[in-house]
């Protein structure tokens, strides 16, 4: 017989064990792009709880590996169980093995860098990428969020809502600005989304990023058999080398392989 679990109680989970989960998930949300390096004072501050409770969560996470600490400048950081986990995660993902052969499709012919995006919820994560084989090429961080507001491949997930949901998203969604680029206003997505649907891909430059004058992505969506839009495929790359025809081949070829890549997961 096995013994009784002790993080129920009548059925129900312990209110304490709940909290403290809750809070690590909190803390480890706090690490992110722009914020790899964090100290115990700009955590509390974050997260408004106090310094004795944050720094017996962040001891735990530590001892598990998913944060480290460096003792001489007082600082955390993400550890190497988040790596591990995270390579397990992208191991596991269907569709970026399918996807391979199509991105290296698109390189091969635009030689730029070709980034593969799921949707999460409200936002937009990079799981694969190829580099550019040019001396100067977009490098683009697996696994960062970006609103779906942000960049051409965040759009093409936009774009395929309907419009009952994309008026849910809008309401709900603080359009902060990441850089002149980024789109601020509820009448700027609406038209955006309208021009993605019209011309079946989104073109921007670097909405997410603080060289928004220096990058230009391109984007399609990547559907599966019935239709449904299931990963956004892009190049990035930049705005110096892509002339008018280097765009134009750009969007060819991801349109190309999208459907290619449509054809093989109807086929399997």
């Amino acid at each position: 017989m096995n013994a009784p679990d002790k993080s129920v109680a009548g059925g129900r989970p312990d209110v304490k064990l709940v909290r403290v989960v809750d809070r690590a998930g909190r803390i480890m949300a706090c690490f992110g792009r722009d914020t790899a390096e964090l100290s115990l004072p700009q955590l509390c501050a974050r997260l408004a709880l106090p310094k004795a409770t944050v720094f017996r969560i962040l001891t735990t996470l530590v001892d598990q590996g998913w944060l480290a600490y460096n003792q001489a400048t007082a600082i955390y950081t993400l550890g190497f169980a988040a790596l591990r986990h995270a390579d397990s995660l992208l191991r596991g993902l269907d569709i970026r093995a399918q996807a391979r052969p199509f991105m290296r499709a698109v390189r091969e012919t635009v030689n730029e860098t070709v980034i593969l995006s799921l949707r999460d919820g409200d936002h937009r994560i990079n799981i694969d990428s190829l580099d550019s084989g040019q001396a100067i090429a977009q490098t683009l961080q697996l696994g960062v969020r970006a609103p779906l507001y942000t960049g051409a491949a965040s759009q093409v997930f936009l774009a395929a809502m309907d419009d009952a949901g994309l008026e849910a998203y809008l309401a709900r969604t603080k359009l902060v600005s990441y850089n002149p680029a980024t789109l601020t206003t509820v009448e700027a997505v609406r038209a955006r989304v309208a021009q993605v649907r019209a011309q079946g891909y989104a073109r921007t430059f670097g909405e997410f990023t603080l060289s928004a004058s220096q990058t230009v992505a391109i984007a399609v969506a990547v559907r599966d058999p019935s239709g449904a839009v299931i990963a956004g495929l892009h190049v990035s790359a930049p705005l110096n080398r892509m002339s008018e025809q280097a765009e134009r081949d750009c969007r060819d070829v991801l349109l190309r392989e999208s459907l290619a890549l449509t054809g093989t997961l109807a086929a399997s």
